[in-house]
């Protein structure tokens, strides 16, 4: 089948934008996730933002001329990837010209925060015409940020599970979206939950014909191996094992109410049998643990408050957050909170079973999020090495991009994060960045604590601006 390739002249500029410098970073352990081994005090030289080769201890490893980076006592790995990320800003008809740019910005701070956080690619499974805009930017040079994949939006049913999706009655409708978002140079089509089967095939069949693979929410009126059978390329949230679990006895329904509540029906069979299930197919899971493990009952919500999370998230998006518990409410979210055991068992299943697992947050501070989420996945029973593989390796072979980024290997985009601890031995070691190498750009430590503050100081002025407007009171 056809994947999702960005433009090549795109991929070239993306390239080209980080110089025609050389760096090398001597004397570090390589971790290039290319299977679970450490390659001791090599060097890997970098050209034109690309992996030029990596070099065993003793060997020559350029002609010299290269800024050295001194990587001694400390591992290298590839760059992160957020598989579910939202980062399109959130502009509306009804916004002042003063709260347009500040939407705006809004993605170019999470966009920077990712990269100061190690991760360099991301796909936005909801995005918009500011996800094809900044990419374009990036390629340029003219703005900071990771390799973009991206959808338009999400589609979804009519009527929709809430007022953020795009509704569609019919498949004719449906299909001519599909048709349009190829045409426009979007790179895969997100489905939601309430699609009736006729306007999923629909989908399905226009985007095989233009090569676009369907990835999202399995729809809660189609059987999970159906849309399996029928392509899915990933599978977001674990959605459909929920109503798998249930079964049709159960009376879930394409509501908020509802929405992953058949979670707290699986059993350890049922797990193994749906894992078992899933391996016949050629589709990956993006569990987004951090989502759901996140969702906060309504006393929690009054009572707890993580400051460091909210420190790293725009404070537009913690006003959202409120929103999102207005449509989803007590009950409901009670229910997300009892399914955790199973959530994480099913997590652990895919994986025994040889079901490939993609990391993604679907959260707000971007980045940050991203190292809970690997502490999650460990959490669930995989080890630091299947957890980071889900964030580099696993990726790269989704998007049909092996050797072009995820590993650390020569020909490979310089996408590298340059860690002060062994991350095979504590995933938490991933947090403790010594530096970021993004397409070849260098940022040391101290320009990323540099980058950091600068963000802080607009998350500042931003919520002046915001309670200024009396849009809400950030939490």
């Amino acid at each position: 089948m056809k994947t999702l390739h960005a433009p090549l002249l795109l991929l070239a500029l993306l390239t080209a934008q980080a110089g025609a410098g050389q760096s090398l970073i001597e004397h570090a352990h390589v971790v290039p996730m290319t299977g679970q081994v450490v390659l001791e005090g090599h060097s890997v030289l970098v050209r034109d933002g690309l992996i030029a080769a990596v070099c065993a201890p003793g060997a020559s490893c350029g002609d010299g001329s290269a800024e050295t980076i001194d990587g001694t006592g400390k591992f290298l790995i590839p760059g992160l990837i957020d598989m579910h990320a939202h980062t399109n800003p959130g502009v509306s008809p009804n916004m002042d010209e003063e709260m347009r740019e500040l939407a705006h910005r809004v993605q170019s701070q999470q966009l920077r925060q990712y990269v100061m956080f190690g991760v360099t690619t991301l796909r936005d499974t909801a995005g918009g015409p500011a996800n094809l805009e900044i990419r374009e930017r990036i390629a340029r040079g003219e703005a900071i940020g990771p390799r973009i994949f991206t959808a338009l939006g999400a589609m979804d049913g009519d009527p929709p599970l809430h007022a953020a999706t795009t509704p569609f009655a019919t498949g004719e409708e449906a299909a001519t979206h599909v048709f349009n978002m190829a045409a426009a140079g979007y790179d895969f089509v997100k489905i939601y939950s309430t699609l009736p089967q006729p306007v999923f095939n629909a989908i399905v069949d226009a985007a095989s014909e233009v090569g676009l693979p369907v990835v999202g929410h399995v729809p809660m009126p189609i059987d999970v191996e159906y849309a399996l059978q029928r392509g899915m390329r990933s599978i977001e949230h674990l959605s459909g094992y929920d109503v798998a679990c249930a079964g049709p006895e159960a009376g879930i329904e394409p509501i908020m109410d509802d929405v992953y509540q058949g979670m707290n029906y699986c059993t350890p069979e049922k797990i193994r049998q749906l894992a078992e299930m899933t391996t016949r197919y050629d589709a990956w899971n993006c569990p987004t643990l951090i989502v759901q493990d996140n969702v906060k009952s309504e006393w929690d919500r009054h009572t707890v408050f993580n400051e460091e999370e909210a420190r790293y998230t725009p404070p537009m998006l913690r006003i959202f957050q409120e929103y999102l518990y207005d449509i989803f409410r007590p009950r409901a979210r009670a229910g997300l909170k009892a399914a955790r055991i199973p959530r994480m068992a099913l997590v652990k299943a895919l994986s025994d079973a040889g079901a490939p697992l993609l990391l993604g947050t679907d959260t707000a501070a971007s980045g940050y999020n991203v190292h809970q989420e690997l502490a999650l996945l460990v959490e669930s029973g995989l080890t630091p090495y299947q957890a980071l593989t889900a964030a580099t390796s696993e990726p790269a072979r989704y998007f049909e991009r092996v050797g072009e980024f995820g590993t650390i290997v020569p020909g490979g985009s310089a996408d590298l994060v340059l860690l002060d601890a062994n991350p095979l031995e504590d995933v938490a070691n991933a947090r403790g960045i010594a530096g970021v190498m993004l397409r070849g750009d260098w940022w040391p430590r101290p320009r990323i604590e540099k980058e950091l503050a600068a963000i802080q100081d607009e998350y500042a002025r931003d919520a002046e601006i915001l309670a200024r407007q009396s849009i809400g009171e950030v939490p």
